[in-house]
């Protein structure tokens, strides 16, 4: 399966390389009933009951997954006027994620963690039916990717994005969206498809055309 193609503004592409199959890379996520979702799903109740309304907040703003969100949580404001192309690349990303990571998604179908019976949690999100299942997290596999990407963007910033990849993720269990193995999953598969990216001509192609866009819009 490839990573399904859309139009940019410009009428170009996104890169469309083919996917690495994570649902054969990555382990099986715990049952249900077993220890190890148990004591998951308890380490969750204790995150959300401690959390801060900064933590909340914090949290709840990491449910957008864009560039901008991204870096402004480190204090690097994007100008977002100055992206041009970058913006588009961004994008692009975010597509190939959803598409990479929903087929484990549905093949491993775990049930988030607020579904289960007697969970006693009360996420920071609204609770749909038909929310995707739960491991991975696209959101970490995203963060994973796009902290990657930028810091080879942006090298000068590589540790604090590094650190940022975590926090991320960390977010979907303060909000109580994700258990901890369905974050480490996440960032493992992005880190697969950072680098499936990498080999491919066409991404490498767009890389530098983006990157000059990004490094101007924060001021690098």
């Amino acid at each position: 399966m490839a990573f399904q193609a859309s139009a940019l503004a410009d009428g170009s592409s996104c890169f469309n390389p083919e996917p690495p199959p994570l649902s054969e890379l990555l382990l099986k996520p715990p049952c249900e009933t077993c220890d190890e979702t148990k004591a998951e799903l308890s380490e969750l109740r204790v995150l959300e009951s401690s959390r801060t309304e900064a933590q909340a907040k914090h949290a709840e703003g990491d449910h957008e997954r864009s560039v901008s969100r991204f870096l402004g949580e480190m204090g690097i404001q994007v100008d977002e006027t100055r992206l041009g192309y970058a913006d588009d690349f961004f994008r692009c990303i975010d597509k190939m994620v959803e598409h990479a990571v929903m087929p484990a998604k549905n093949e491993f179908r775990r049930t988030r963690p607020y579904k289960l019976p007697d969970n006693g949690l009360h996420p920071l999100k609204s609770i749909k039916p038909d929310d995707s299942p739960s491991y991975p997290s696209g959101h970490a596999a995203y963060g994973a990717v796009i902290g990657l990407v930028l810091a080879e963007m942006v090298p000068e910033l590589r540790d604090r994005i590094y650190a940022r990849i975590r926090d991320f993720g960390f977010s979907r269990m303060v909000s109580g969206v994700h258990f901890r193995s369905d974050v480490y999953a996440g960032q493992i598969a992005g880190a697969t498809l950072a680098a499936s990216l990498q080999q491919s001509a066409e991404f490498q192609h767009d890389f530098e055309r983006a990157k000059l866009g990004l490094r101007q819009a924060i001021g690098y």
